[in-house]
């Protein structure tokens, strides 16, 4: 049985996040960790039409082997 071949990956980003204020596209400003706990991280995104921000926080791998 033959199989129908699989289209190509999409060349759009995975992640589109709306603005809640006036719904344009968001983009990424920046991604911080936190002193107190190395695996809490916090992504800033940002409007480019309003200006308004959010913070994701997320949990991050942490390798101690890496940090030294």
């Amino acid at each position: 049985m033959r199989r129908l071949a699989v289209a190509s990956a999409s060349s759009l980003p995975s992640l589109i996040i709306p603005c809640p204020r006036c719904a344009k596209r968001m983009s990424y400003r920046s991604t911080s960790s936190t002193k107190a706990e190395p695996r809490i991280q916090d992504t800033v995104f940002a409007c480019d039409q309003c200006g308004t921000e959010v913070i994701r926080t997320s949990f991050r791998s942490f390798d101690p082997k890496q940090a030294a």
